[in-house]
């Protein structure tokens, strides 16, 4: 018994630190691959590729019913079960495949600007969508093993082929055939690399009490991401329709720079929230300074890093030449969803808080709210500001940030001072210092790239030095502390 909970620990922390590294790996291969399209892709590239994967997503919602879910949930799992998922789904699968290249010519009635090579794009992501279903049984047994370190070496795998291809091509100026060619060769990869890792061979066996007994589960299970699809991926294919492909382009760049260099540190630092959270829940001193410290840490990088962006990112973008012409127009809403990705940031592991002390159904209120607002505030701003009224409702609904801060403060009295108090004051120091590079120093170094140095280096420096004289040594001893903390 022993022996399995020690092989089950070792098990955790090798999938937790394989999922850590193929998280930032993969984030920085695809930030290369997103930056190389938007230097030599048409402009209209990033606005159908993000609306073709939003309708994949859509279909995979309504053909998966929570199958991959409802098996790691069931304790005893035997072939019947896995074959008569494997049936639904693939069933499913071929099904919405059938359905999509019926939908193909619809496509350019609702989408006036899509060019006639969009749909190989298209006709590959339901490709690529049956070798999906065929992946859903081996990785759903490596997960009941506890060997995820293995799925996300498949997806590490796909990742680099992927973007690979994508760089590649993109740098040949092969267009959207550059994303054709890398969707199917990572179904194709990812396909055998996962048969490799789990061998499985589904049989010809169906279950009709199997199949009650997962869709029972599974079907419920499902309806929990429905506002997720609500707020994301629909919104994406409506926007498309709305204001066209270029336009989408130009909000998909915005959004995709104001949000790439925090994802890695919000992300994570949520995934050390819920588990923190939960094992203090029933202890209210050591709950306060577990909230307490996750805002610390996030505001401690994310504000540098959205402060410095917001005052250097027209400046980075000048260092290529011909970026900035082409790229400039997204400026303002590069702004917007800055500030908007702060706020969210920011409440985000209030979110986690209230998820680990059971108050579940108030986080669902809050996503519900969240979802209407982006349908309530998205279509009347398009029509005020055109494409710029998304950025700007992004950031009206994220000021949202200030009633979930009430709420959560309503239950753990938690002290804002110690959370935010040194990240602020340095922040304030880092951004005069900007605002004099900005608008003195500017005049005198003219070379940009020797300018953007200097903004980057000396707010960077700034920023430290002002946390080290306000924490000092009491930093290293919190670091310290939070690590143990993660190990207990």
């Amino acid at each position: 018994m022993d022996n399995n909970i020690k092989q089950i620990k070792q098990r955790g922390v090798l999938s937790a630190g394989s999922l850590l590294f193929q998280s930032g790996f993969s984030a920085m291969l695809g930030f290369a691959a997103f930056f190389i399209l938007t230097l030599k892709s048409n402009l209209y590239l990033l606005g159908i590729y993000n609306t073709v994967l939003a309708m994949m997503a859509f279909f995979n919602y309504f053909s998966s019913l929570g199958l991959a879910a409802a098996i790691i949930q069931k304790k005893e799992v035997d072939e019947k079960d896995l074959n008569t998922a494997f049936i639904i789904q693939t069933t499913l699968s071929l099904l919405v495949i059938i359905v999509g290249f019926f939908l193909t010519n619809y496509l350019f009635v609702v989408y006036k600007d899509l060019p006639r090579s969009a749909v190989y794009l298209y006709w590959s992501l339901l490709f690529s969508f049956f070798f999906l279903s065929l992946k859903t049984i081996p990785s759903v047994l490596l997960e009941k093993k506890i060997q995820i370190y293995k799925v996300v070496l498949v997806q590490l795998i796909e990742n680099l082929v992927f973007y690979s291809i994508v760089i590649i091509m993109s740098l040949m100026n092969m267009d959207i055939f550059s994303l054709v060619v890398a969707v199917v060769a990572r179904s194709l990869v990812g396909v055998i690399a996962i048969y490799i890792m789990n061998p499985w061979s589904p049989k010809l066996i169906f279950s009709k009490s199997s199949a009650k007994s997962l869709l029972s589960y599974g079907v419920p299970f499902q309806g929990n991401s429905f506002l997720a699809l609500v707020k994301d991926d629909l919104m994406i294919i409506y926007l498309g329709a709305v204001i066209g492909f270029e336009k989408l382009s130009i909000v998909t760049f915005a959004k995709k720079y104001a949000e790439f260099s925090i994802r890695l540190i919000m992300d994570n630092i949520n995934r050390v929230a819920f588990p923190v959270f939960s094992q203090f829940q029933n202890d209210k001193t050591l709950l306060k300074k577990s909230i307490e410290k996750i805002l610390f840490y996030e505001a401690l990088f994310i504000f540098p890093i959205i402060i410095g962006s917001v005052f250097i990112f027209d400046n980075f973008l000048k260092i290529m030449p011909g970026y900035y012409a082409k790229w400039q127009i997204a400026l303002i809403s590069f702004y917007f969803f800055s500030f908007s990705a702060l706020f969210v940031s920011l409440y985000s592991p209030l979110i986690n808080l209230f998820n680990a002390i059971g108050k579940v159904k108030l986080t669902l209120v809050i996503m519900v709210t969240l979802t209407a607002l982006n349908w309530i505030f998205i279509p009347p701003l398009i029509k005020l500001f055109g494409f710029q009224g998304i950025s700007i409702a992004f950031f009206i609904i994220s000021l949202s940030f200030i009633f979930v801060f009430i709420k959560a403060k309503s239950t753990v009295d938690f002290s804002l001072k110690n959370a935010f108090g040194a990240p602020v004051i340095s922040a304030i120091a880092m951004t005069l210092y900007l605002i004099v590079v900005k608008l003195w120093i500017s005049k005198v170094v003219v070379n940009n790239i020797l300018l953007t140095s200097l903004a980057i280096v000396g707010s960077a420096s700034v920023y430290f030095l002002v946390i080290y004289r306000i924490k000092g040594r009491a930093l290293f001893d919190e670091i310290k502390s939070l690590i143990n903390t993660q190990r207990r």
